[in-house]
């Protein structure tokens, strides 16, 4: 090779710009150590769920529904822990071995799918029963299954979660389940159910006459954020990985502001937190810096209206 086609060769880049940023940013997600990622892969998988006194005031109404025999409803905000409060109650009252229920199961919670049709809803209800033929036959033979069903596990209390999925249809059958086995039915949902329950229109006077007791699941308050914030550290951070935000009440507010008072929104920002702290120990925890590295994560929309 001449001098020429040497100086040439020099003179073309090994890489076009895009492809170094596309290096750089390989770097940049390879950047933990083995010992970081080993810290890091729980914290992505945290799933719990902590008790609070607003679950105590729930359980007391739903008590009431259960022991007087009324249909209601319950709405709160997407993300405020509705779901898994139901799903709490029904663990408080119910065994289960595998995947039935020990007889008698005083109090039943499924969640609805979306189209909520009445098939959908017989279908859904014989799945959590761990029937082994769960969407076999048509509206009467799956009416008539469920029916015998929640007879014979003596259920008390119906809790239909994610109800704003249902169809006018399934809120008839629920209806007429209720005054023929007398099981009180709860429906659980966003604040749209609530729409749904109010239309102006004909169709819907029974159902809006049949579920008139309601209860709104309220958001966190700031002595919830604490007590969510220590529960949390304490299940999945180690001790000398400890957060220990709850020590600033400025920090207790900024994450009771970024989290709307939802406790899955909360429980979101504190995985970002102990994974950014992992990544930068020497990162400090002040509402200032908190609110910068969560900067790009808008609040999430309470009600409208």
């Amino acid at each position: 090779m001449t001098k020429n086609n040497l100086a040439q060769k020099k003179s073309v880049p090994s890489k076009s710009p895009k492809v170094n940023d596309l290096v750089h940013s390989c770097e940049e997600l390879q950047r933990r150590t083995p010992a970081q990622q080993t810290e890091i892969e729980p914290i992505g998988k945290a799933d719990t769920y902590c008790y609070l006194d607003r679950d105590d005031e729930l359980f007391t109404w739903l008590n009431d529904q259960r022991d007087l025999k009324l249909c209601g409803y319950i709405v709160a905000t997407k993300g405020s822990g509705l779901p898994k409060s139901c799903e709490y109650y029904r663990l408080a009252h119910v065994k289960r071995r595998g995947s039935l229920f020990e007889i008698p199961a005083t109090v039943f919670y499924l969640e609805m799918l979306q189209k909520g049709k009445a098939t959908d809803l017989y279908q859904a209800i014989l799945s959590e029963f761990g029937h082994p033929l769960p969407t076999l036959g048509k509206l009467n033979n799956l009416r008539s299954r469920t029916w015998d069903n929640l007879k014979r596990y003596g259920v008390k209390i119906l809790i239909v979660g994610k109800a704003d999925y249902l169809k006018l249809e399934a809120f008839n059958e629920l209806i007429d389940l209720y005054e023929h086995l007398r099981i009180s039915v709860v429906l659980a949902g966003t604040h749209y159910l609530e729409d749904i329950l109010g239309r102006n229109h004909s169709a819907y006077v029974r159902v809006s006459n049949s579920f008139l007791e309601w209860y709104e699941f309220p958001s966190l308050t700031s002595e919830d954020v604490v007590t969510v914030v220590e529960d949390w550290e304490k299940k999945f951070l180690t001790p000398k990985n400890r957060l220990n935000l709850t020590q600033s009440p400025e920090v207790v507010e900024t994450l009771k502001e970024k989290s709307g008072g939802l406790i899955e929104s909360l429980y979101d920002l504190l995985r970002q937190i102990a994974m950014f702290s992992t990544d930068d120990p020497y990162f400090e925890l002040t509402p200032s810096n908190i609110m910068a590295y969560l900067s790009h994560r808008k609040p999430p929309t309470q009600k409208l209206g």
